[in-house]
């Protein structure tokens, strides 16, 4: 009984190792990613860069002057996209992911912002912030799988 737990075993094993390897030597190849994808990963991080001075912007514009609420109301707002930021920047395609769900939300919140007429100037600006890096991110990850054949 003992054996044929074993022989059973040393195949998941072998595959294991296998898709490490294969992971590994695909993250390398990832290290020099082709123009198109380049620019849109360029594009992405501008949009989510765009998006994070505009909250410390919008942040000032709201409260006046630089206080102690202010960085509290900043980081509060931009630590979801904060967050994702070392694997937007290493290329991590579940991270491009999870980016691509967060920003609805950010959507929502911009669209009740431009409801409001004292502030719909910046709602409007955050909504097309939030259209920005939505669309460019669908362009990144579909690029991506594109080029390196990764299943869905």
């Amino acid at each position: 009984m003992h054996r044929t737990w074993q022989s059973n075993r040393a195949p998941d094993i072998k595959a294991e190792q296998l898709k490490r390897v294969s992971l590994n030597t695909m993250t390398e190849s990832m290290q020099a990613l082709p123009a198109s994808i380049k620019r849109s990963k360029n594009l992405v991080l501008a949009s989510v860069y765009g998006l994070i001075f505009y909250f410390l912007a919008a942040t000032i514009t709201v409260t006046g002057t630089l206080n102690l609420a202010t960085p509290f109301i900043w980081l509060l707002q931009s630590l979801p996209l904060l967050l994702f930021l070392p694997g937007l920047h290493a290329s991590r395609l579940r991270s491009y992911g999870w980016v691509s769900f967060v920003v609805l939300l950010y959507f929502i919140h911009a669209v009740m912002v431009a409801f409001d007429p004292t502030r719909r100037v910046l709602g409007v600006i955050e909504v097309l912030l939030c259209c920005t890096l939505f669309a460019t991110l669908i362009v990144f990850i579909r690029q991506f799988k594109a080029h390196y054949q990764v299943p869905i």
